[in-house]
């Protein structure tokens, strides 16, 4: 688990932050073009609806990972132990038989697409692909954090985050006295 947080999720948010800063740049390139040099950049709007969607699949990715999903469990958290386990636990087994539909069908989807989007004429198969791997990445995750729920050791980053927060509001309150 150490390893994913230290290795992987940095290079996922690191993409996304790449990502976005040449979607801004992009952006702005293209608004320039448009309106000062009169001579838009064609492809721009396409490549940017793609940009979106990656951005979209590998931010669920961290989200998952973080635990940070709208969820329903109003019910489960008011079981006690072992029922709240086995109503985790199917809810684990019910996302992975979805997710791996997902996978399963996006893989057969993906691999018929031989053709070029329109203008940019970018591989619709590589610009496609991020939804199977995304989700057998947000597969990954829940099964980690459903180990590490069993094992009492699951801690998201957002836990991390406030403890950084309460700390750094004690050190102010301690430093004002």
């Amino acid at each position: 688990m150490e390893a994913i947080r230290r290795y992987f999720l940095p290079v996922v948010r690191l993409f996304l932050g790449l990502l976005l800063i040449a979607s801004v740049f992009l952006i702005v390139t293209n608004a320039v073009g448009r309106y000062v040099f009169l001579a838009p950049i064609i492809w721009a709007e396409e490549v940017l609806g793609y940009v979106l969607v990656w951005a979209v699949y590998l931010g669920g990715v961290l989200v998952t990972w973080d635990g940070g999903h709208l969820k329903m469990d109003l019910l489960s958290r008011t079981l006690p132990g072992i029922s709240r386990t086995i109503v985790s636990g199917i809810s684990v087994l019910v996302f992975i038989f979805i997710g791996g539909l997902i996978v399963y069908q996006s893989w057969f989807a993906i691999a018929e697409l031989t053709h070029v989007s329109q203008v940019a004429e970018l591989p619709m198969n590589v610009l496609h692909g991020i939804i199977p791997v995304s989700f057998v990445f947000v597969i990954m995750c829940i099964l980690i954090r459903f180990r590490d729920n069993l094992a009492g050791t699951l801690e998201s980053e957002a836990d991390r985050v406030e403890a950084l927060r309460v700390a750094a509001e004690a050190a102010a309150r301690e430093k004002a006295e």
